[in-house]
């Protein structure tokens, strides 16, 4: 059995013929190609010897097509197509293979991942890494996310593999000069603590722990007067300007305590049966996932 080589015209004759059927037009065939049109008159002409017809016929000052002309046309269309298809289809999955996009809520991204993206790069050096922020859920259901970070349980998510990643744990924190204002909170003062200025989420997900939560215990009703955040990042920050209490998450804050920046009111920890969760279809590249998992739950670099 002969090989392609063998059986088949040279294949640049061929995709040069192919623009020239197209374009109707050897000049035009020739500036696409960036070839001379001589050199374009020079390829058709050997192939028509090659296949002993004629592929073009002039009509006037039009360049038309013979019946095996459009024969051989729409044949190299086809074959090369399917090429170009496969060739792009190839060139996606290594794009895809190269890139990985995490997906997170801006809180998330703030205090867990980004003091850890470093190890995560090192990881991973020959990945570029796409990180997306968004607090709405429905987007990490994206067909371009590999991966997201989601409060809640596995059973949110029927469809893909979940990992624990950060227990939730909740206690009070506040900035120092906010203590020293109110020392009593640091003793659970019910009186100290009904003068506090509370900072509260609006949108508490479905089983997350809040002050109705956390003053169950002290007996005290707390007071919903303080002002209200959509989102946890601008709370926080609140916070450390001094001008409030907020509930601080165990893992997401603890930079911050360590640095001084707030300090933690209380030895008691309020916690829930969710979590936070690193969240991958199962069809996900394994030793891929495993690496962003093992850099994510490692402690951040100081």
């Amino acid at each position: 059995m002969r090989s392609l080589r063998q059986s088949l015209p040279p294949l640049n004759a061929l995709a040069v013929f192919e623009a020239a059927a197209r374009h109707r037009s050897f000049t035009r065939a020739a500036a696409e190609l960036n070839i001379a049109q001589s050199a374009v008159s020079r390829h058709v002409s050997n192939l028509e010897a090659d296949l002993g017809v004629s592929l073009f016929a002039r009509n006037g000052n039009r360049l038309v097509l013979t019946g095996s002309g459009q024969a051989l046309a729409e044949a190299i269309q086809a074959g090369l197509g399917r090429i170009r298809d496969s060739v792009d289809a190839i060139r996606r999955r290594h794009r895809q293979d190269a890139t990985l996009t995490i997906a997170c809520s801006y809180a998330m991204a703030h205090d867990w991942l980004m003091p850890r993206f470093g190890q995560l790069r090192a990881r991973l050096p020959d990945v570029q890494l796409r990180l997306m922020t968004a607090d709405a859920y429905l987007d990490f259901d994206a067909e371009d996310v590999d991966l997201s970070i989601r409060y809640g349980n596995p059973a949110d998510w029927p469809d893909y593999r979940a990992r624990k990643l950060l227990e939730e744990a909740i206690f009070p924190v506040c900035a120092p000069a906010l203590l020293a204002q109110h020392p009593g909170l640091l003793k659970e003062s019910p009186e100290a603590w009904a003068e506090a200025p509370l900072l509260h989420l609006t949108a508490i997900s479905q089983g997350r722990v809040d002050w109705h939560e956390w003053f169950r215990d002290l007996g005290v009703a707390p007071s919903m007067q303080g002002p209200l955040f959509s989102t946890y990042t601008p709370m926080l920050q609140e916070a450390l300007a001094g001008r409030g209490v907020a509930l601080g998450w165990k893992g997401m804050i603890d930079a911050y305590l360590e640095s001084g920046q707030l300090v933690r009111l209380s030895n008691r920890v309020v916690t829930s049966d969710q979590a936070f969760f690193i969240v991958y279809r199962p069809d996900a590249r394994e030793a891929l996932m495993e690496a962003v998992i093992q850099a994510l739950t490692r402690p951040a670099a100081r």
